[in-house]
């Protein structure tokens, strides 16, 4: 029988009426926002409550079954008050009947009994998916294993099974029978040559056939043989897998291709609202959350794609597509017998022409009935070949007026059949397409021929999408063309991947920016042209100060997001012909073309923008609740110096300049001079008097007093000068740099701590309450030996430790946190209290100051100095007073300068210590003690 497309189309839009409506209803309700479903559950308060009953197929005992999934009734009517639900539980048969009479509301069976239901009875598309929990992961597919015993002798692969005895639980279990039957079929082995031993339910029981030796072989659902081994009912060496696989993102070993989990599904007279309400419902359950562990699953998922079941079973011819029995003389004879008898009674004669007849007929009715089937069966592969499609395929006439379009095509544009039937194709373009594609595309139509090209077209929604089209005339018998046909492929994603490959090659996947390689091929160029033009350029490396430290103290997604800030307060600086880029980590480049002017007017001008940056910086950055300090390092240096300058040259005077930038203590720019190699010398010769300076006694201790609010000194914060034979007096910011870069700091703490010790003394010998605060290095705490030495100290000096304040930044507790802990209540116990400098300045967390022994929090200048104009820091400071309050703490602000600064702070807390010029310079020690006299 000659079947035509146009035949296919007509017998689908039939099919299409009665299932289409449900179909769109269950899949459009499965996505809609949950605040929806919340209105339509508020609109129904007030109705009376229902029962709805949610059938479960059983493997094992009822009450077992019941059992397990008894919580989804309960989750269920939680999220839903108004409705109330029933679980029950049914092996096969009875589910079957179940079905039949309708007694049930929703059905949650295995997908090939589903597809089985379905073709039987109008039941829903499913609903939802189950997502196992396998080994601590979501599965949502499953599959089979194919076993024997491990010293099986005539067992080794799949095709050594023809013949033997092959144990499952059932014919229709598609995890213990089915799945495992394709794979032998696909082998060459078919179904009788099999002998099967039906075990019945559980699966357990297959695994005990096998290893007793009642069978040579078993099937069992994935899964299976892993939880016997963990309940310990079965050794690993105990079964050998046949044909065993691994699939990637599959926890478990399989010997079959996968299949989608149950599904859930609604009898044909549920309310479509209340099948959107569960549907919903059961999506937004947490996955590994209490209700799913209470029922041993994962969860709920989005509705998976069962036509790869229904392909399985047909081409097993498995039911509901095994083949229908020819009507047989016998039938005949068992439905017509009592008819018979009385016509023999009557006229045997016209009983025998009766019968005569009947088998002719009867012979017509099978042909007619086989040839019924074949024309069904080809039916349902064009449909099914143009239904399910991967591709767009579109009917016109003539005119280009939609006549068809398959389901991957509504599926993509958003437009229903409905929707584009009898309208032209145009409805579909977009701007993106050049007319020249759409004059090309109709000339080839009208000459008769195949166009093949690509379309950006546009959905729906508005949005944008690319496809690959074929576009082809359709004749008839004659040759006459009465159709154009249209397969179209969406490349959108690949064409997608092809940019994003593009823009990796050359951009940041973190930041956006360029790259090395982008601005290399630029710097490139520039160099290049300047050889001809003779114009100046410049430029900038950057690098972030104390980037690491935030990094390990807050972890790589904070650190990412202060990347991407940067990039993003950057880049609304730059003039449209510079180019900011990602070197590296924290490295950042920026390049300034064509600057006005040569050498210093350019450098003035490439000075400015660096100063811009570092102005941007100073306000603050909040990343995930907490405020961040960014500052930066900056190399400048301008090119071509030279007629053949490399880029290697231009990069390697900007690190260098960078590198005496950070090494000069940070957050500043430098420029490339020729002489830069004497600012190394000079931090040697810094590093090498320095030595001779702490023990020729050349340095002093300062003292800035810390006051309370009637300005009565509470304390003092003891600092260091260096009084230099030959430079005079030096400021710590000259030489605690470049004690920090090598082991010299901790020496130079030792003696601010002995000498802080020794003036401690004094002040206590003169009953002076006065508590000295000493800032200690991070390198220094962490020696070894450190609260030795530190006891050694107090007993040398015979002070009394309650007076003796130690100021920690919060760097000290990125690594070993246990260890700074148990030294900080050591030195507790001793009287020692502990004040953490700088606190807030985008390190803090409060996570610690639970745990450490902390006395006092010191607020950082920056946000004292902004925080009587700036809201955000006065935000930050109001926090620090009320975290301090609450946990018992002393607050010093530093940095006090302004009669405003000192009001906020007293409008805000009397208890609060204030340290600044306001109250008093840093002056010599032994001044101090003359004023205290």
């Amino acid at each position: 029988m000659k079947l035509r497309l146009l035949d296919v189309i007509g017998w689908w839009r039939m099919r299409r009426l009665r299932l289409g409506s449900f179909l769109r209803l269950t899949c459009v309700s499965v996505c809609l926002h949950t605040n929806a479903v919340t209105a339509e559950l508020s609109s129904n308060l007030n109705k009376p409550q229902r029962e709805h009953v949610i059938t479960v197929l059983a493997f094992n005992e009822l009450l077992e079954t019941k059992s397990r999934w008894a919580p989804l009734a309960d989750y269920l009517h939680a999220q839903l008050p108004t409705e109330r639900f029933r679980v029950e539980a049914a092996h096969y048969d009875a589910l079957e009947e179940i079905v039949e009479s309708g007694e049930s509301d929703f059905i949650f069976t295995q997908p090939s009994h589903y597809v089985y239901l379905s073709y039987h009875r109008n039941l829903s598309y499913p609903l939802v998916s189950l997502v196992n929990n396998e080994s601590g992961r979501d599965a949502d597919l499953f599959g089979g294993v194919i076993f024997t015993r491990m010293n099986h002798p005539r067992i080794q692969q799949l095709s050594d099974l023809k013949g033997h005895v092959v144990a499952v639980s059932s014919t229709s279990s598609l995890g213990g029978y089915q799945v495992q039957l394709a794979e032998l079929v696909q082998q060459g082995i078919k179904a009788d040559e099999l002998k099967l031993l039906i075990t019945g339910q559980p699966q357990k029981r297959v695994v005990e056939a096998v290893l007793s030796g009642d069978a040579d072989a078993g099937f069992v659902r994935t899964g299976v043989l892993e939880r016997l081994v963990q309940q310990g009912d079965l050794t690993s060496t105990q079964l050998r897998l046949l044909d065993a696989r691994i699939q990637p993102d599959f926890p478990l070993l399989i010997s079959t291709a996968l299949y989608p989990e149950w599904p859930l599904v609604a009898m044909p007279h549920v309310d479509a609202l209340l099948m959107r309400q569960v549907a919903s419902a059961l999506l937004s359950m947490p996955h590994h959350g209490e209700m799913a562990q209470a029922m041993s699953i994962a969860g709920f998922s989005f509705p998976q794609d069962y036509r790869v079941v229904d392909q399985l079973l047909q081409t097993l011819a498995l039911p509901p597509f095994d083949e229908i029995r020819p009507l047989t003389l016998h039938d005949v004879f068992q439905q017509w017998k009592q008819m018979i008898f009385l016509a023999i009674a009557g006229a045997g004669a016209a009983l025998l022409v009766l019968i005569f007849w009947l088998v002719i007929r009867n012979r017509e009715l099978v042909s007619i009935q086989s040839q019924l089937q074949y024309s069904a069966r080809e039916l349902n592969k064009l449909n099914m070949a143009v239904e399910q499609s991967p591709e767009n395929i579109i009917i016109t006439d003539l005119n280009g007026r939609i006549e068809y379009v398959n389901r991957s095509f509504t599926e993509n544009t958003g437009y229903s059949i409905d929707d584009v039937e009898g309208k032209r194709t145009s409805l579909l373009k977009s701007e993106k397409t050049a007319a020249a594609t759409y004059a090309s595309l109709w000339s080839q139509l009208s000459k008769g021929e195949v166009w093949r090209g690509e379309f950006v077209n546009r959905r729906r929604d508005g949005s944008h999408y690319t496809t690959q089209a074929i576009v082809a005339p359709v004749r008839e018998d004659d040759g006459k063309i009465t159709r154009y046909l249209a397969l179209e492929q969406d490349v959108t994603e690949l064409r997608q991947a092809e940019a994003r490959l593009h823009h990796l090659a050359y951009y940041d996947a973190l930041t956006g920016l360029p790259n090395r390689s982008l601005l290399t091929d630029r710097l490139r160029q520039m160099i290049v042209a300047s050889d001809r033009n003779r114009r100046a350029h410049a430029l900038l490396l950057l690098n972030f100060d104390r980037f690491k430290t935030i990094n390990d103290a807050r972890g790589t997604a904070a650190g990412d997001a202060l990347l991407r800030a940067f990039a993003l307060r950057v880049g609304k600086l730059m003039r449209d012909s510079d180019t900011l880029a990602r070197m590296s980590a924290d490295e950042f480049a920026i390049l300034l073309p064509d600057l006005k002017g040569q050498d210093e007017q350019a450098s003035r001008q490439a000075l400015r923008i660096s100063e811009r940056i570092h102005y941007s910086l100073k306000e603050l950055v909040l990343i995930q609740g907490e405020s961040y300090t960014l500052e930066v390092s900056m190399g400048v240096t301008l090119f071509p110096e030279a007629e053949s300058e490399s880029v290697e040259d231009v990069l390697r005077r900007a690190n260098m300049a960078l590198h005496q930038a950070k090494a000069a203590g940070g957050n500043q720019t430098l420029f490339f001079e020729t002489d830069m190699g004497s600012v190394a010398a000079s931090n040697f010769r810094v590093e090498s008097e320095l030595r001779q300076a702490i023990s020729q006694e050349q340095l002093r201790l300062y003292i800035q007093p810390q006051v309370s609010q009637n300005r009565q000194i509470r304390g003092a914060e003891v600092l260091v000068r260096w009084q230099h034979p030959q430079r005079g007096l030096i400021l710590p910011g000259q030489f605690i740099p470049v004690a920090e870069e090598s082991d010299l700091i901790v020496e130079l703490g030792e003696w601010v701590l002995g000498e802080s010790c020794k003036l401690l003394r004094q002040l206590q010998d003169r009953q002076q309450q006065l508590r000295l605060s000493v800032n200690l290095s991070v390198r220094h705490f962490r020696k070894r030996n450190f609260v030795d030495w530190m006891k050694a100290l107090i007993q040398e000096t015979g002070i009394d430790p309650s007076g003796l304040t130690l100021e920690i930044t919060e760097g000290l507790f990125i690594d070993n946190l246990e260890d700074v802990i148990a030294k900080m209540n050591v030195l507790t116990e001793l009287g020692i209290w502990f004040s953490i400098d700088d606190f807030g300045t985008g390190y803090s967390s409060l996570a610690y100051l639970a745990n450490l022994p902390v006395h006092e929090l010191k607020i950082d200048q920056s946000f004292v100095r902004r925080a009587p104009e700036d809201e955000r820091a006065a935000a930050l400071v109001e926090t620090i007073l009320v975290v301090a309050s609450r946990m018992q703490m002393d607050v010093v602000a530093e940095g006090v300068e302004t009669e405003a600064q000192a009001d906020f702070l007293l409008s805000h807390s009397t208890q609060i210590i204030s340290q600044g010029y306001l109250y008093g310079y840093p002056q010599p020690a032994e001044v101090l003690m003359d004023q205290l006299n």
